[in-house]
Formats: C-alpha cells, sequence, structure tokens
C-alpha cells in the first residue's frame, strides 16, 4: 500500500501526520480516530495558526483521509468546510504570466561555449522547451532508449513518472533535427552531448544520460538538472526571482498555443491526457511584458514641463 504512493507525496504526508499526532496528543485525541469532527478542528486549527492556502489545507485532509476508516470525502460536513476555506484562502497559480522562450533561444544562438558544462545546461534547457515535459521526465532519459534516424531522434521512457497510471501511454520524446539552424537544434545537441561525454560514460558505466559535470562522473539527479536549468535562464536574461527551472513547461507549452499549435498536440506532447484542463488552468499564461503606458505619461508630461520652463 506504502507502494501505490511517490517518495514525494510519501515526504508530503509526513509532515501532516507529525502534526496531527502533536494536535491529538495535546488534547488526548485517539490519532487513530480520524472522523470528520476531530479532523475539521485539526485543519480550523491550521488555519488559525498559518497562512496556508486551500491547497495545503486540503493536502492535509487527503492525507488523513489514507488512514481514515471513514469516507472523509463524503462528509457533508467536511465538504462544507472544506467550501469555506476555498472561498476564505482561494488557490493561487503558481505565475501569473510567463517568458519568452525566444530569450533561450537567441542566447544559444549567440553563445560559441563548447565546455562539457555549457552543454549540458544547453542540452537540458533545449529538452525541457521543445518537449514541454518535467525535469522529471528528463532526467529519467537512458542511453539504450534513444533512437537516433536520419530525420529525428526518438527518446522513449520506461519508468514510471508522476502520470503514470494503469493503462496510460509512456512518454515518447521526439526530437527532430532543425536543419535550418544547427546551433539551436537540440537533436544535433543531443549527439555533440553523447559524444563528448562518451569517455565518462565508459567510466562510470551507467545507462543514464545525464553525467555530472566533473569528476568523480555521475548520473545528475533532478534537483541537478533544475539548478542547470535556472543558471541558464538567468544567463538569457529571464528574471529568476520570479521564474524556477519549472517555469520552461509554462513558457513552451504557451508559446505553441500562440503559434497556432493546437491543444489536442500540445497536451499529447506534453504529456496530458486528451480531456485534461491542467494546461487551461495552471500553464496557458500570456507572455510579461513591460506596461510603457505610465512611463509614456510621465514623460509626456515632463516634456510639457519643461517647455513652459
Amino acid at each position: 500500500m506504502i507502494s501505490s504512493l511517490s517518495d514525494s507525496t510519501i515526504i508530503q504526508y509526513e509532515v501532516t501526520y507529525k502534526l496531527w499526532w502533536n494536535f491529538c496528543r495535546d488534547r488526548n485525541i485517539c490519532p487513530f480516530n480520524v472522523e470528520s469532527e476531530p479532523v475539521i478542528s485539526f485543519l480550523q486549527n491550521i488555519l488559525d495558526s498559518t497562512n496556508n492556502l486551500f491547497g495545503s489545507v486540503n493536502s492535509h485532509r487527503s492525507a488523513l483521509s489514507l488512514i481514515s476508516m471513514s469516507n472523509l470525502g463524503d462528509d457533508l460536513s467536511l465538504k462544507r468546510f472544506l467550501k469555506g476555506v476555498f472561498k476564505l484562502r482561494p488557490p493561487k497559480p503558481k505565475y501569473n504570466y510567463t517568458w519568452n522562450p525566444e530569450k533561450v533561444i537567441r542566447y544559444f544562438d549567440k553563445s560559441d561555449d563548447s565546455s562539457l558544462t555549457f552543454l549540458s545546461h544547453k542540452l537540458v534547457a533545449l529538452l525541457t522547451l521543445v518537449t514541454g515535459h518535467r525535469l522529471q521526465t528528463i532526467a529519467l532519459i537512458r542511453c539504450s532508449n534513444i533512437n537516433i534516424t536520419d530525420e529525428r531522434i526518438n527518446i522513449f521512457i520506461p519508468d514510471l513518472i508522476k502520470t503514470s497510471k494503469p493503462n496510460s501511454y509512456q512518454p515518447n520524446l521526439r526530437l527532430p533535427f532543425f536543419k535550418e539552424n544547427k546551433n539551436i537544434c537540440v537533436a544535433s545537441c543531443l549527439l555533440s552531448y553523447l559524444n563528448h561525454t562518451e569517455s565518462h560514460r565508459r567510466i562510470t558505466n551507467d545507462d543514464h544520460l545525464f553525467l555530472t559535470c566533473s569528476k568523480p562522473f555521475k548520473p545528475a539527479t533532478k534537483q541537478t538538472l533544475s539548478r542547470w536549468v535556472k543558471t541558464t535562464l538567468y544567463k538569457a536574461g529571464v528574471d529568476t526571482k520570479i521564474f524556477q527551472a519549472h517555469s520552461t513547461r509554462h513558457a513552451a507549452t504557451s508559446a505553441a498555443l500562440r503559434g497556432g499549435v493546437s491543444l489536442d498536440v500540445i497536451r499529447r506532447t506534453a504529456g496530458w491526457t486528451q480531456s485534461s484542463q491542467t494546461f487551461a488552468k495552471f500553464y496557458n499564461r500570456p507572455l510579461m511584458e513591460n506596461n510603457n503606458f505610465a512611463e509614456c505619461i510621465l514623460s509626456q508630461g515632463t516634456i510639457s514641463i519643461n517647455s513652459q520652463l
């Protein structure tokens, strides 16, 4: 039963269980009596002591539902309580706008750096942009699953990812050769990276595509890839105080829609089901643009004042 949960979910639920245990201990409540009344009191206590939004409160409810003998999800009182939480502490999107991938593409096009560090950063950033997939998926790429043809490179991901479930398709990344400009071609970049790391790969004897950039060479973790992407965004001129590495998924899918790519293709490429509303609710964002309206008004006023003087 524990294996049915991902590692990240277990870590997330552990926070709830520690809080629940302390809550029950302080009130002489049996922690295994996970019924609607004590659960509502517990969630109200969290609201009173924190600034948590609806998503966090609902996550606590999900964790407690897992160890409850009753069906908390169908309890009318708890439903009403959570509806109130939704109105008082509504969830907020991660980003209200996104950045233009053209910044990163232009940065790579102008650079002539051939070091392993730059090549590693370039490849992972381009892969996240042209596939629209999470860094979790990119970190699972193995050399043995890379199929190279004259027209494209196909990469199958057999490992379980966040959206994997019974009767669902595993990701199949398709990287066409962009012959118009080899400097920003992700397929060509992948071949260069494989050649550059061939000797290191013989030492590590590991099948993962991405390796660390210094000795001892070992498989790069998802956290390492995330750090590489964030470094690239910063150097390309993207505001990394606002946008994190995962924002490449927002930027890529939103740019594809602006470019005329159909919703069906976007969902299929990025790994969403054809009926999923995730893209529309959380990922489709307008570009962050400078608002020159105020500056224009103030500058015109300054010109008028100076002319009167």
